[in-house]
């Protein structure tokens, strides 16, 4: 556990930094500050994980996406906020920035086969973190709208018939 923390503690720390950078940027209320933060230090903690347990490209991203997703929804529910707001803080490190980075810099360079390798990985770690929100995000909502009844109310007004008149329509 030592070792584990030696090797992913700067990384995690400066994550939360870098989720608290973005919660002040977008104007998170002050009170769901910490919970932004939370949300992207237990991503990143995961990912540091996954990455250690030898997972796939994909799992490595998939796994935190969807664990911070349901970090989300259940804390909209419970502080009564959107979800979004505790969302988009938790995923900020987990996007591939610095590989689109090396892509762009590999196609500025002409350096086709490099430009590929980085392509390929960016596209796979951009549809982890995709598949693992949507998978979750749909598990909430189909278990969140299943009891849902819908009551239709009629206005007497508007099931009359053409024939009688109504207030301010004169028969021509």
């Amino acid at each position: 556990m030592m070792q584990f923390l030696e090797k992913y503690f700067v990384m995690i720390l400066t994550a939360t930094a870098g989720t608290l950078g973005y919660c002040l940027i977008i104007n998170i209320k002050r009170n769901k500050i910490i919970y932004g933060c939370l949300g992207g230090m237990f991503a990143t903690f995961l990912y540091c994980i996954c990455v250690e347990s030898g997972l796939s490209l994909l799992l490595q991203n998939l796994i935190p996406a969807a664990v911070a997703t349901l970090y989300a929804e259940v804390l909209a529910r419970v502080v009564k906020a959107p979800a979004t707001v505790f969302l988009i803080p938790a995923i900020i490190p987990l996007v591939p920035g610095g590989r689109l980075y090396y892509t762009m810099s590999a196609i500025v360079d002409a350096n086709v086969d490099e430009a590929k390798l980085y392509a390929h990985e960016t596209i796979i770690i951009a549809l982890g973190i995709a598949v693992g929100i949507v998978i979750v995000s749909l598990a909430f909502y189909h278990v969140s709208h299943k009891n849902i009844q819908f009551k239709v109310r009629f206005d007497r007004s508007m099931c009359q018939l053409d024939s009688v008149p109504r207030e301010g329509h004169e028969e021509e």
